[in-house]
């Protein structure tokens, strides 16, 4: 008898075991937000197996909006709640990367731009590309005398926020950190497009034309990219190494919001850069769901981030931040 209620009991938990894996192998979980990270989503959403995942790439405003309502089992952001922030949440920085600034000058490959120089073409201030101020930094490129054409977002962007925020801390003037291009930059100048994606493709067919853009996007277009003065007075271009370098000297707070300080001098560091984050529950009414988010962000820190992220041009999270991180991660329920 004792033989065969060891058997039954054993079958049992092997048929529990089977359904539970059965049960999180059929959760379909659904994410939305932020664009710049989109590529990198995809790529590590296409590559996890224990839960089918569906990011969708609306822009952070929107991210944070329907994970705030409940439309999405997670968000995706690279700007923080303001007075809308829903209750029991955290943030979990999931992988930052560079913004890079994209143009497309005929027979220009390579151009230097200094934050000043950002200030004066964003606003209008600087009209033409062969302006004395752009040539006395790029004298050897053949700069036309074309009028410079801007593109900006035009949706609720995390992208935005953090290019505002950091032409505020280097600028002044009218910048400052907002989700919305006309509150960023206090200007309306130029066409504007939905998500990155759409910038890189209005640049693209855009003559003489220049925005900022996620990395991945860019470089899948083509687009060259300016070399940006750093606070090390550095012209450094926007890859995965150099914005490591400047990503790796900042702090990060107890409930994982990074801020970044866009003024540091980081010799070699790339420095108009971002956090993208993932926003999860802390009080789920779906354990389940909480449960599989929680093993999709580990997922994404431990292995496809430090895997898949710099072939994008994007930076895993490591060192201090990814350890704050993983602890943010146990938070998800």
């Amino acid at each position: 008898m004792r033989k065969i209620s060891g058997i039954l009991i054993a079958s049992a938990l092997v048929s529990t075991l089977a359904l539970t894996g059965c049960a999180q192998a059929d959760e379909t979980l659904t994410g939305s937000g932020s664009s710049f990270m989109n590529s990198f989503q995809q790529t590590c959403s296409a590559a996890y197996t224990d839960t089918k995942v569906t990011y969708t790439s609306k822009g952070s405003g929107t991210g944070k909006t329907e994970f705030a309502n409940g439309t999405t089992d997670f968000g995706g952001s690279d700007s923080l709640y303001g007075s809308d922030a829903p209750a029991d949440f955290v943030y979990v920085p999931l992988v930052g990367g560079p913004i890079g600034i994209v143009y497309n000058i005929e027979g220009v490959r390579s151009l230097r731009l200094t934050p000043e120089l950002l200030d004066q073409i964003f606003t209008g201030k600087i009209e033409t590309w062969n302006s004395e101020a752009i040539a006395a930094e790029n004298p050897a490129a053949a700069l036309p005398d074309s009028k410079i054409q801007i593109v900006y977002r035009s949706d609720s962007s995390g992208t935005t926020s953090n290019f505002g925020n950091y032409m505020a801390q280097n600028l002044g003037g009218s910048w400052k950190q907002a989700d919305a291009w006309a509150d960023a930059s206090g200007s309306t100048i130029g066409t504007g497009a939905n998500k990155n994606s759409g910038v890189v493709t209005t640049v693209q067919g855009l003559a003489n034309s220049i925005s900022y853009a996620d990395v991945a996007d860019a470089k899948a277009a083509n687009l060259p990219f300016a070399a940006i003065r750093n606070g090390s007075g550095q012209f450094v271009e926007p890859t995965a190494a150099a914005s490591s370098k400047f990503l790796g000297q900042q702090q990060v707070g107890a409930n994982g919001e990074v801020a970044i300080d866009y003024t540091a001098e980081v010799a070699g560091g790339y420095p108009i850069v971002l956090v993208s984050y993932g926003l999860a529950s802390t009080a789920s009414a779906n354990p389940t769901k909480a449960s599989a988010v929680k093993d999709y962000f580990s997922y994404i820190l431990n292995t496809c981030g430090p895997k898949e992220a710099a072939k994008s041009g994007y930076v895993a999270i490591a060192g201090p931040l990814k350890n704050k991180s993983l602890e943010l991660v146990e938070a998800i329920k």
